[in-house]
């Protein structure tokens, strides 16, 4: 099929997608008593959406290499508080600025580790998980120390995490993440060493410099979410014991119902639609009365495990 029918094809499943969900969106705010079509509700469900939506972003090129590194959502914490610092200092310029460059010095790190010392991903990134929440912890106990209270940004600078600009966030990160993995060599080649190391090697693939330069973009987008979460939430709880993955995991379950869908939309254009769906989810057993942490949390489990299965089906090796 020729570029224009693909085109044709993606576009006509994109719409078919937004049609459902506008479809469920009614059902739902039936069964809800009109709570659910209101334009606060709906603000907080695309702005989840898109704070989940960088987050999986960056692990689109975490997944092209099959690797998995689990001390994300940590990164994302040390972003948040870096970004608030700043920013109460240089106002969003600075929000911006601690989010990405955080963001993309240990996450150039992370993959530094991985190319160097040949450390499974999976399990060097849960160490690297507990150091970070650890560092976190300690700036927590300084703070207190001084008489501080920990970071929080002050409510006018806020202004990146909210309608507009935080929708203008979002249209600048799907475009750069459609042209990064879709249409440079970067993408291509994280997907080469992926699929197989030795042959990616044998095309004349640098592996090592690919590891590193994804861990940069990636790092770029987990920043972005870094700086998002705290402009939006303006403070954040301190992650213990390994409570920084929660924050990765509906970015999971977006990523994973994405793969499904991948052969009638592109993989960047899916994961916010998926967030989308996983967000409407969290939302209505709210709105019906449902408390986090015990159904709603079985659910997203439950997208994570099934879709996950069917995303994986047809591997023949191990998944890392």
């Amino acid at each position: 099929m020729d570029v224009t029918g693909n085109l044709k094809k993606m576009v006509i499943s994109i719409l078919i997608l937004v049609l459902v969900i506008v479809a469920f969106a009614f059902i739902f705010n039936i069964a809800c008593d009109g709570k659910f079509l209101t334009g606060s509700n709906i603000n907080q469900i695309l702005t989840n959406s898109i704070l989940a939506s960088f987050i999986a972003w960056g692990f689109c090129f975490v997944f092209a290499l099959n690797y998995m590194d689990f001390s994300i959502g940590a990164v994302i914490m040390l972003c948040v508080y870096a970004s608030g610092e700043l920013g109460n200092i240089l106002g969003p310029v600075g929000l911006v600025i601690a989010g990405i460059v955080v963001g993309v010095v240990v996450m150039t790190f992370n993959f530094s580790l991985f190319a160097f010392l040949k450390i499974p991903s999976w399990v060097a990134g849960l160490g690297l998980a507990l150091i970070y929440e650890a560092i976190i912890s300690v700036y927590q106990r300084y703070k207190e120390s001084v008489g501080a209270n920990l970071v929080m940004l002050k409510s006018e600078y806020g202004i990146l995490g909210r309608p507009p600009l935080i929708y203008v966030m979002f249209i600048i990160g799907i475009i750069l993440a459609y042209i990064l993995y879709n249409r440079s060599s970067l993408g291509l080649n994280a997907r080469s060493v992926g699929s197989n190391q030795a042959v990616a090697k044998a095309m004349g693939i640098n592996v090592t410099k690919t590891l590193i330069l994804t861990g940069v973009v990636c790092g770029i987008f987990i920043g972005c979410a870094g700086f998002l979460r705290e402009s939006y939430s303006l403070l954040v709880n301190v992650p213990s014991s390994l409570s920084s993955l929660a924050v990765i995991f509906p970015p999971f379950a977006a990523i994973f119902i994405a793969q499904v869908i991948s052969r009638w939309i592109n993989m960047i254009i899916a994961v916010p639609l998926c967030a989308v769906i996983i967000y409407i989810c969290y939302n209505v057993l709210s709105l019906v009365g449902i408390p986090s942490g015990t159904i709603s949390e079985f659910m997203l489990a439950l997208f994570i495990i099934v879709f996950g299965i069917i995303a994986q089906r047809g591997t023949k090796e191990v998944v890392k």
